[in-house]
C-alpha cells in the first residue's frame, strides 16, 4: 500500500485503464494518469491514379521506337517504316500524349511515366480521382493519410500545449512533392499507389481550407519494478501512440517538460512512491 499521504494524482475516468495495465502487468505501477487535448490540422487532397491495360502491338512498338531510337523518330518515319498510313500512327500517338505516354513534341518520346507503365508492359487507362485526407500531427511527427474525415469534437481537457512546445518539424502538405506524397499514401496502408501493381498515384491537389482538429489523449506515468525505471506513455483510448509517447519521452529526459506541472506529480511523490514500491518487493 501507499502511505496515506501519498495521493496518485489519476484521472476518473482512466482508472479502468490504470487497472488493466497493473493487473496485466505485476512489475508496473502507474503513478499518474491525466487526459489532455491537442490539435491536428486536416486538409483534403484530391488524388489522380492511372491503373494498366495492356498495350497493343502497336503501342509497344511506337514506344520502344521512342525509347530504342536514336535520334527518335517523327509519325512520318515510323509510317515508312511499317509501310501503314501515317493518320494511322499519328492516331496512336496522339492517344498515348493525351495519357501523357508520350511527350508532346513531333519527334516520338517516352515520358518517365510512359516508362513506368511500359515496364510492366502496359500503357495507362485514362485518369479517376480520388478524395483522401490529410492528417499532420506535430506530436507524432508525422502526417498521415486516411479516406475519412476526423470528427471535429471539443475538448474540455487541459490543452497539452500549454505545457509542452509541440514544434512542427514536419514538413507542411503544401510543400510535399508527388514522390512524398506517394510515400506516406504507402505508409498508411492505402491500395492506392501500388507500383508492383502497375497502379500510380500520378498527381495531388491540397484541397479547401485547412482545418483545426481537437483531439484526445492521455498521459500516464509508470514505474518498472523490474528496471527501476519511470517510463511516460501516451494513450489514445486504449492504443499506445508510439511516436508520441517517444517525443514526450525524449523532452523528459532532457529536462524540457516538468511531471509536476503536467500532472501535478512531485519529484518528492516520485520517490517516496518508488520507495515504497521497492519496498513492498
Amino acid at each position: 500500500m501507499f502511505p496515506a499521504s501519498v495521493v496518485k494524482p489519476i484521472d476518473e475516468n482512466l482508472k479502468y485503464i490504470v487497472e488493466k495495465i497493473e493487473s496485466e502487468n505485476s512489475g508496473l505501477s502507474v503513478l499518474a494518469a491525466r487526459q489532455f487535448g491537442y490539435t491536428v490540422t486536416q486538409n483534403s487532397l484530391e488524388l489522380t491514379i492511372k491503373e494498366p491495360r495492356k498495350f497493343n502491338v502497336l503501342e509497344e512498338f511506337i514506344i520502344r521506337a521512342g525509347m530504342e531510337f536514336n535520334p527518335p523518330p517523327t509519325a512520318n518515319d515510323l509510317a515508312s517504316i511499317l509501310g501503314l498510313d501515317s493518320v494511322f500512327i499519328k492516331s496512336t500517338i496522339a492517344n498515348l500524349q493525351s495519357l501523357h505516354t508520350l511527350a508532346d513534341t513531333s519527334q516520338i518520346t517516352v515520358t518517365e511515366e510512359g516508362s513506368l507503365f511500359y515496364a510492366q508492359g502496359s500503357v495507362p487507362k485514362r485518369p479517376y480521382s480520388v478524395s483522401i485526407y490529410a492528417i499532420t500531427d506535430n506530436l507524432a511527427g508525422k502526417i498521415t493519410f486516411q479516406y475519412e474525415s476526423l470528427e471535429d469534437i471539443v475538448i474540455k481537457q487541459p490543452d497539452l500545449a500549454d505545457f509542452v512546445n509541440i514544434e512542427q518539424k514536419n514538413p507542411t502538405i503544401f510543400s510535399l512533392q508527388l514522390a512524398e506524397i506517394q510515400e506516406i499514401i504507402q505508409s498508411s496502408n492505402l491500395p492506392l499507389h501500388v507500383p508492383a501493381e502497375g497502379k500510380f498515384v500520378t498527381d495531388f491537389k491540397v484541397k479547401g481550407t485547412t482545418q483545426i482538429i481537437e483531439r484526445n489523449i492521455s498521459l500516464f506515468v509508470i514505474f518498472d519494478h523490474n528496471q527501476d525505471k519511470l517510463n511516460i506513455e501516451i494513450r489514445s483510448g486504449k492504443e499506445i501512440l508510439e511516436a508520441a509517447t517517444k517525443k514526450i519521452e525524449e523532452l523528459y529526459n532532457a529536462e524540457k517538460i516538468s511531471l509536476a506541472e503536467l500532472c501535478q506529480l512531485s519529484q518528492e511523490t516520485i520517490n517516496l512512491q518508488r520507495e515504497e514500491i521497492i519496498n513492498q518487493k
